[in-house]
């Protein structure tokens, strides 16, 4: 491929949105505050900011770096780094976990969707057993289809248009989009009666908590700062290989950062504020929050809702909200796989050719052809709906799809998140800080010498054996805890 032909991002603005976006998803909102309250509240919080500075953004720095080197698809970008090594199946393994995460991650999507549609309809705000609403949803398979379909054609319809006027676009539109419905669900939450209480149960330290955690403090932060973060799925390498040579990739790995702890934060002064305030019994309240996943914004979160003046209008807020992280974070993930798609695979078909006009057809041509992004996204949706049947039917109560006595459904989750991604993250790290020419390295930081190089050696160092020792950590306790 001709790299220098290679389609960039028009703007920062669509840079940071794209990146942010495809960062901050449903994690955000169901995991970093349960967290932070099972783990000591700031206490949680302050380590997390330390691994997101040590150790989450030199890994999204890395990303950045082989994909704006390689300036390609993940398999494609090892490749172009490492001509004549093996190092490109470790791209393939990256388009592999996207591809899993995608087949659950779509039907979770789904779920968003749904209920979006029942508070617009209002037909959520008619629910009395909410508990038994969700279950329906898990055990009817037809519905989660079809939700899990249109989320899909949805994210298949952005990314068929290519990174400028589909990928970018759309980021530039929801990532602000989001970050305003959050604002607006904070604002309300913290000026409700007793929603102090809330605040400082969840960002004041809180030593009990902290105590019973232990080292799990540790871990705990570790893994969502990767996992928040989006390294080791090739997500941020691919989005990287379409950043200009004037990107500032420093700025832009902090940035990103910022907006998605931003997102986390915001997330906790939303749901723990309203727990507290609008529930008689903010205990009880306070152990099922702790508890976070699809429990958390399916069933506790809804049914709090209810409690508030214009309780649709919030309640269609916050599903707007799901949606709109969970659609960034599909656009992305998709996007690996269409890209590898798109410029990997070709199709070679026979042309029929004639050496002189006054004879018959004597001789065939065979021509490759690349195949085009919106029949690469086409087929590779289909796969991913695929998968998410197999995972909609796995949910039932009564169901036998299980693999090592786990749904097919959270066999995906297993996979991928407690073994590819850290494995994922490891081999970048290694790949950046041990193989890679420190030539390339110090010219991306620098672009080529004309930023101020600072902090090398230590960064160096830090993707080199801290990064690569901490995701250790991260993948031995999530194997064994």
């Amino acid at each position: 491929m001709d790299q220098k032909a290679r389609v960039t991002f028009g703007t920062k603005l669509g840079i940071i949105a794209a990146t942010a976006g495809s960062a901050v998803g449903l994690g955000n909102i169901w995991r970093f505050p349960s967290q932070a309250a099972q783990d000591g509240g700031a206490i949680f919080v302050f380590v997390y900011l330390a691994c997101v500075a040590f150790f989450g953004i030199p890994i999204v720095l890395a990303e950045f770096i082989l994909g704006r080197a390689g300036k390609a698809n993940s398999a494609g970008t090892y490749r172009n780094l490492a001509p004549g090594k093996k190092f490109h199946y470790f791209g393939y393994f990256a388009i592999l976990a996207a591809f899993l995460i995608m087949g659950f991650y779509m039907v979770v999507s789904g779920w968003t969707l749904e209920y979006l549609v029942l508070s617009i309809t209002g037909e959520l705000g008619r629910t009395q057993d909410f508990s038994a609403l969700f279950a329906n949803l898990r055990n009817n398979p037809t519905a989660q289809i079809t939700w899990m379909v249109i989320f899909t054609a949805a994210t298949a319809g952005i990314v068929a248009f290519g990174v400028k006027k589909g990928i970018e676009l759309a980021s530039k539109l929801m990532m602000p989009l989001l970050l305003l419905v959050m604002l607006i669900l904070c604002a309300r939450a913290v000026t409700l009666p007793g929603a102090n209480e809330g605040l400082v149960y969840l960002f004041a330290p809180n030593l009990e908590n902290a105590s019973s955690a232990g080292m799990r403090i540790l871990t705990d932060a570790l893994g969502q700062s990767f996992f928040s973060l989006s390294v080791g799925m090739g997500c941020l390498m691919t989005y990287a290989s379409y950043f200009g040579k004037d990107v500032r990739l420093v700025k832009t790995a902090g940035t990103m950062a910022s907006l998605d702890t931003s997102v986390a934060i915001l997330a906790g002064a939303i749901i723990f504020p309203a727990a507290f305030a609008l529930t008689t019994d903010p205990g009880s309240m306070v152990e099922t929050l702790k508890t976070g996943g699809p429990g958390l914004v399916f069933i506790a979160i809804p049914q709090l809702l209810q409690s508030l003046p214009a309780a649709q209008i919030w309640s269609v807020f916050f599903f707007l909200l799901l949606v709109l992280a969970s659609l960034t974070s599909t656009i992305s993930l998709l996007e690996v796989i269409t890209a590898f798609v798109h410029e990997e695979v070709r199709v070679t078909l026979p042309k029929p050719i004639r050496f002189q006009k006054t004879k018959p057809e004597n001789g065939v041509l065979h021509q490759e052809y690349r195949i085009a992004r919106p029949f690469a996204v086409s087929v590779i949706s289909i796969g991913i709906i695929v998968l998410g049947i197999f995972c909609s039917y796995s949910l039932g109560d009564h169901s036998a799809l299980k693999v090592f006595g786990m749904s097919f459904f959270d066999f995906l989750d297993f996979v991928t998140a407690k073994l590819m991604m850290p494995i994922g993250g490891i081999f970048i790290s290694l790949f950046a800080g041990w193989y890679l020419d420190k030539k390339i390295l110090a010219a991306e930081l620098s672009n080529e010498g004309t930023i101020p190089l600072r902090f090398f050696k230590t960064y160096s160092f830090i993707l080199r054996f801290i990064a690569p020792l901490g995701i250790a950590v991260v993948l031995v306790v999530g194997l064994v805890g």
